[in-house]
């Protein structure tokens, strides 16, 4: 079970953690806030708007910062 990949959920969409190079949130030029995440072999961030997802972005930062912070 250690060799397989680890995926992060997002609505519908999973991320293979391994990937991601960075994350936060941040806001547009609307003052819309959005979690970003980008990773290795993406071109674009993906974004995540508050008023979008099904999620709470600030919960969902603090479950990738249990993730990845040391």
């Amino acid at each position: 079970m250690e060799n397989f990949r680890k995926f992060i959920r997002f609505g519908d969409e999973r991320i293979n953690a391994e990937e991601i190079v960075s994350y936060g949130i941040a806001e547009d030029e609307d003052e819309d806030r959005y979690l970003y995440i980008e990773t290795k072999t993406s071109e674009d961030l993906f974004r995540y708007y508050e008023d979008n997802v099904d999620f709470d972005i600030e919960e969902k930062l603090g479950e990738m910062d249990g993730l990845f912070l040391i």
